[in-house]
C-alpha cells in the first residue's frame, strides 16, 4: 500500500484531514447542542421571574385572574412550555402527604426538585420524562418570590422534541459541510500528492535510465521549493557524469593514441635493428629517440599512478621551510631548453629569503606542470613571466603567459581531469592531468589555485600556499 511516496502522501494528508474534520465537526455539533440548551434554560428562568412578577400582581389585586390567565398562554406560547404557579411552603414539605398538587405535577421527583427551589435554588434540567403527555421535556423550576419571602414555585415544562429536531437538523447540516470539506480536500490532496511526486518520480525514472547506460532529458521542475532544488541538483549531476564520461572517453583515446605512437615507434626502430635494416652506425641515434619515447610513456605512466594515489588518499605529504627560489631554479633549468626552442622570453620576480611550508617534491611537481602547460600553450617568441611574493600568511605564485587563452565557458573545468582545452590529437597539450594533479597537490597543501585568461590573450595561473 505505501509502496510509492504518492500513496504515501496520499493517505497520509487524507487521514489527517478526515481526523481534523471530524473531530471540529464533532466539537461544533457539541457546542452547539450545550449552546441551544443553555439559551432555553435562560429563556425559561427569565419566563418563570416574569411569572412571579405577575402572580404577586394578582395577589395585590393589580391585575385580573384573566389577565394573568392570558399572559401565561402568551408566554407559553412564546417559549413553548406549559407554566405551573405552586404556593406550598417547607413547612408542607415535611408531611408531602398533606401535599395537594395538580394531576399534572404528579411526578416523583418534583418534591425534592421542590425542596430546591423553596431554598432559591433554580433547577433545570435537559431531560425528564413527563408522564401526563408521555413525553420527554425540559424541565426549569424558579422561586415564586414575594416581599415577605418565598411563597412557592413557577414551574414550566417545555417538549425536547421540538429542540432535537432543531439540533438534529443543524447536526445534518454539520455532517452534510464536513462531507464535502472531506471530499474537495481528496481531490487537494491527491493534486498536491501529485505534484510533489511526479517530479521525483521522474528523478527515479532518470536515475535509473542513468544506472543503465541510457540517455535522459533534464528534468523540467517549475517550482522553487526543495524539490526544485532536488531537480536541479539532479540536472547538473546528470550533466557532470556525462561530462565526465566524455572526458574520460577523450582521455582513454588520447591516453592510448599517446601511448600507441612511442610503442609503435619503439617497435619500429627495435624491429630495424633485429632485422638489420638499421645500419649499426646509426644505432646510437635511434636509440636516443627510443629512450626520448620511453620517457614520455614513463611520465604519462606516472601521472596516472600519481592521480590514483591522490584519489585513494595514499599520497603523504612532507612538509618543511623551503627557500622559493632554490625550488624555483632547477624547475626553471629543466624548463628552458623547451623555452629556447619556441624563443620565449622568461622573467622570474622572486625574493630570495622568501619562505613557504611545502613538500619540496611536490611543489616541484606542482610548478614544473603549471609551466610546461605555459610552455605547450604559447606560441613562437611568446612570454612567460613568474611573480612570487608574500601576501599576509600565504606565500602567492602567478605563472603568465601570452599563449591562446581560454574561453570563459571553458575556464572554470581546465582543473578537471582528463580536460584539454584542445581536444585535438596533433595539439601540444597532454592527457589533460596536469592541472589537476597540481590542483589536488595544492589542496593538500591547504592552499588554493585559480586562473584568469582572455581568449587569445594569454593565461595566468595563480595559486596560495601556506607560509
Amino acid at each position: 500500500m505505501f509502496k510509492s511516496i504518492f500513496r504515501k502522501l496520499l493517505v497520509t494528508y487524507f487521514a489527517i484531514i478526515i481526523s481534523v474534520i471530524a473531530v471540529l465537526s464533532l466539537c461544533l455539533s457539541i457546542v452547539y447542542n450545550w449552546y441551544v440548551f443553555d439559551q432555553k434554560q435562560k429563556e425559561l428562568e427569565k419566563t418563570g421571574h416574569y411569572v412571579s412578577e405577575l402572580v404577586n400582581k394578582l395577589e395585590s389585586k393589580e391585575i385580573s385572574q384573566a389577565s394573568l390567565d392570558a399572559s401565561l398562554d402568551s408566554m407559553g406560547y412564546i417559549s413553548d412550555s406549559m407554566i405551573y404557579a405552586i404556593r406550598i411552603d417547607k413547612k408542607a414539605l415535611a408531611n408531602p402527604k398533606s401535599i395537594q398538587l395538580d394531576k399534572d405535577l404528579e411526578e416523583s421527583n418534583l418534591l425534592s426538585d421542590l425542596q430546591k427551589i423553596l431554598n432559591g435554588e433554580n433547577v433545570f434540567r435537559k431531560r425528564q420524562y413527563f408522564q401526563k403527555f408521555d413525553m420527554y421535556v425540559v424541565f426549569s423550576g424558579v422561586p415564586w418570590k414575594t416581599n415577605s419571602g418565598i411563597a412557592g414555585a413557577i414551574l414550566l415544562f417545555s417538549p425536547i422534541s421540538q429542540i432535537n429536531s432543531n439540533i438534529a437538523k443543524l447536526n445534518l447540516l454539520i455532517w452534510i459541510m464536513a462531507l464535502a470539506l472531506i471530499l474537495l480536500s481528496a481531490l487537494v490532496i491527491y493534486f498536491n500528492s501529485l505534484r510533489i511526486s511526479k517530479p521525483i518520480k521522474q528523478m527515479e525514472m532518470a536515475a535509473s535510465k542513468l544506472a543503465s547506460g541510457e540517455y535522459s532529458n533534464d528534468l523540467v521542475v517549475k517550482s522553487a521549493d526543495e524539490i526544485g532544488k532536488l531537480a536541479k541538483s539532479f540536472n547538473y549531476m546528470k550533466q557532470q557524469l556525462a561530462s565526465t564520461e566524455k572526458m574520460r572517453s577523450e582521455f582513454i583515446a588520447s591516453v592510448s593514441h599517446d601511448m600507441r605512437t612511442p610503442l609503435t615507434s619503439i617497435n619500429g626502430f627495435v624491429s630495424g635493428m633485429l632485422d638489420g635494416i638499421v645500419k649499426p652506425e646509426d644505432y646510437n641515434k635511434y636509440l636516443a629517440i627510443i629512450k626520448d619515447e620511453t620517457l614520455r610513456l614513463t611520465k604519462l605512466t606516472n601521472d596516472i599512478l600519481q592521480l590514483a594515489k591522490i584519489q585513494s588518499g595514499s599520497l603523504k605529504l612532507f612538509k618543511e621551510k623551503l627557500l622559493v627560489k632554490e625550488i624555483l631554479d632547477p624547475v626553471i633549468s629543466s624548463t628552458r631548453a623547451f623555452m629556447e626552442e619556441k624563443s620565449i622570453s622568461f622573467t622570474l620576480e622572486c625574493d630570495n629569503s622568501l619562505m613557504v611550508s611545502a613538500d619540496s617534491d611536490k611543489l616541484k611537481q606542482i610548478l614544473i606542470n603549471i609551466i610546461d602547460n605555459a610552455v605547450k600553450y604559447t606560441g613562437y617568441g611568446g612570454k612567460i613571466s613568474i611573480k612570487v611574493k608574500s601576501e599576509q600568511s600565504v606565500t602567492e605564485f602567478r605563472i603568465k603567459d601570452t599563449g591562446i587563452g581560454i574561453s570563459a565557458e571553458e575556464l572554470p573545468l581546465i582543473f578537471e581531469k582528463f580536460f584539454r582545452i584542445d581536444k585535438s590529437r596533433s595539439s601540444p597539450g597532454g592527457t589533460g592531468l596536469g592541472l589537476n594533479i597540481a590542483k589536488s597537490l595544492i589542496e593538500l597543501h591547504d592552499g588554493k589555485i585559480w586562473a584568469m585568461s582572455e581568449l587569445g590573450a594569454g593565461t595566468e595561473i595563480i595559486f596560495e600556499l601556506p607560509q
